[in-house]
């Protein structure tokens, strides 16, 4: 075994591999239960590769949700959480409440085409996200409530984004792509574009056009009652997957303007995109302990993130808390405040 493994940074798609440390799934918190690890293989078509890809992966982000200023201690129910790669055919991954489980799968029986979706990091990081919210938030899984689900969909790919933040070849390499125009699409703003290619495969209404769904959209929230339950990509449905990328298209926005306060006229480092991943995940976690659960529950989550952006701690203040109003208001996902 090396010292060292080589695993996606974020989808295979993308194509960029970089280098982590053998992972102890064990670890507490949020430890992992996996079936028996194989050997070590450095070629992405095997299914050894897959799993220490997958072990790599959600180590590097249960850690970086361990590590937030108000930490899940556990996940809901358990110190450990099952992880199965490969449950069966079928072009999916989910978390079920009890474990995460990935799939892999032929669109339309195209055989020559075989997506593993325990393969890429976005997907495994989404699945995680749910995982961590519903430590945090055990109120919130399968409510039958679309702005709950919705959210919880959301929550999964802004996972999949400050998680990917957290490697600093992948910040490098967004940096190049991006430069100072932070808030664009990009490597980082698209989220499982293998996996959304094969669902596109299946039926173009399924994903995005180059992705599973990008973050970089600037869809306005509508009252769901109003919308149809399925559409094209570029309009919004009344089901979760499809309403999620109206708060992920805000969370990203914010992120963009709070990178903007950060550097200031100078260009961004790697650093200071995990920085403000960091500061972006401590509000939202804060923000989750005092969110009321209601049935319009965009504006209530919305409402504690602007409340917790306020500070005390790193990388809030008056300055970044405008981000958040004036960018949940323009979506209307919050009402403009009251004049006094």
């Amino acid at each position: 075994m090396p010292g060292s493994i080589t695993v996606w940074e974020k989808d295979p798609a993308v194509g960029g591999l970089t280098t982590a440390p053998i992972p102890d799934v064990g670890k507490l918190p949020l430890a992992f239960n996996f079936p028996a690890a194989p050997p070590y293989s450095s070629n992405p078509a095997t299914a050894e590769f897959r799993y220490w890809n997958a072990a790599a992966t959600l180590r590097r982000a249960a850690d970086f949700w361990a590590a937030s200023m108000q930490p899940p201690v556990e996940w809901n129910g358990s110190a450990i959480l099952d992880v199965y790669l490969d449950r069966g055919v079928a072009l999916q991954s989910k978390y079920d409440g009890q474990a995460l489980n990935f799939y892999h799968g032929s669109p339309n029986g195209n055989l020559a085409v075989v997506v593993y979706s325990g393969a890429s990091p976005d997907l495994l990081c989404h699945e995680l996200g749910h995982a961590v919210l519903d430590a945090i938030r055990p109120d919130l899984f399968n409510r039958g409530l679309l702005e709950t689900d919705a959210f919880h969909e959301s929550f999964g790919d802004m996972s999949a984004i400050l998680c990917a933040l957290q490697i600093p070849t992948f910040c490098s390499a967004v940096i190049g792509e991006t430069g100072q125009n932070f808030w664009s699409s990009s490597s980082l703003s698209r989220i499982a574009p293998q996996f959304g290619a094969a669902l596109r495969m299946e039926n173009p209404n399924l994903a995005d056009a180059d992705c599973l769904r990008n973050a970089w959209n600037d869809h306005p929230y509508s009252n769901p009652a109003g919308l149809t339950a399925a559409g094209p990509p570029g309009t919004v449905a009344a089901n979760p997957h499809s309403f999620s990328r109206v708060f992920t298209g805000a969370f990203f926005e914010v992120l963009a303007g709070m990178l903007a306060l950060k550097t200031g006229n100078n260009p961004p480092t790697p650093q200071d995109l995990q920085q403000v991943s960091c500061d972006m995940r401590d509000i939202l976690v804060e923000a989750l302990g005092q969110a009321p659960l209601v049935p319009g529950f965009y504006a209530s989550i919305a409402g504690a993130m602007v409340t917790a952006s306020l500070g005390p701690g790193p990388g809030r203040g008056p300055a970044v808390q405008q981000v958040f109003q004036n960018v949940f208001v323009r979506r209307k996902i919050l009402p403009p405040p009251a004049i006094v």
